[in-house]
């Protein structure tokens, strides 16, 4: 059993609205330990309500993060990482060196859209190339422009971006239709990355193995592996990552349920 890479958790005691304190951050990489994952992204918001949270911040907080779990002999390798809000002026922040790439390898940016809606990430992503910079989309099931557009999806993938997909969504759709959606997905192969996207100990916790099942039940064991595991423990390493061209095709999910 490869381990599981989580590539989306909030492990940054105090910096955003993940863990409040060191000793809940730590509960939370015992609890993915227990999950079965070895690797994880020591992760924090990057947006304006956080304008604290620069490259530097976010490198020193998760090597002292990393420096207690040696201490504690809890076997997790931490990698600093931010959460970047895409904005119009991110590639400008990126040159600047204010974000911080996914384990400060300045290979990958992890993005989310901002919350006054969807934006086409394509423009960032040409741009970003040149400088050998990709981008993966974080938690990319909750925007339905994405997982209702394969064609769109098959667009930003060939632009160089990898598809991120949260656990707990795997494990519990909240509808049938999102569910179909996401199964979709994963077996056309749009789905590269997972993450927890854990928060804390209470609400949103670090769980993983229920989306892994699912993806192993939708895919075979193997095909799960890469995902929850091998492609993005090589993220984290600043490995390269090579993943198969996905296959279009089919209607959006809402309208095979209604009839558009």
């Amino acid at each position: 059993m490869i381990p599981f890479a989580d590539t989306h958790v909030h492990l940054l005691a105090g910096l955003d609205d993940g863990p409040p304190t060191p000793d809940i951050a730590l509960a939370m990489c015992r609890m993915l330990v227990a999950e079965g994952a070895r690797h994880a992204t020591a992760l924090a918001h990057q947006n304006p309500d956080y304008p604290a949270n620069d490259a530097a911040r976010l490198r020193a907080a998760a090597a002292a993060l990393a420096v207690t779990l040696v201490d504690k002999k809890i076997p997790l390798s931490v990698y600093p990482t931010g959460e970047i809000m895409l904005a119009p002026n991110t590639l400008d922040e990126w040159r600047a060196g204010t974000l911080m790439s996914v384990g400060n390898h300045k290979q990958w940016l992890l993005v989310e859209m901002p919350h006054s809606g969807f934006i086409d990430a394509l423009p960032l992503a040409e741009a970003l190339k040149p400088e050998g910079v990709r981008l993966i989309i974080a938690h990319a099931e909750r925007y339905p422009e994405l997982l209702d557009d394969l064609a769109l999806t098959q667009k930003w993938i060939e632009a160089g971006c990898l598809i991120q997909v949260t656990a707990r969504a795997l494990a519990e759709p909240w509808e049938p239709g999102f569910e179909a959606a996401l199964k979709r997905w994963a077996k056309g192969g749009f789905i590269h990355l997972m993450g927890s996207d854990g928060h804390g100990i209470d609400r949103r916790r670090p769980v993983l193995a229920g989306g892994f099942g699912r993806l192993a039940k939708w895919l075979g064991r193997s095909h799960a592996e890469q995902i929850a595991g091998a492609w993005g423990t090589a993220v984290l390493q600043g490995k390269p990552v090579t993943v198969p061209a996905p296959r279009a095709g089919g209607r959006r999910w809402f309208s095979r349920l209604f009839g558009g």
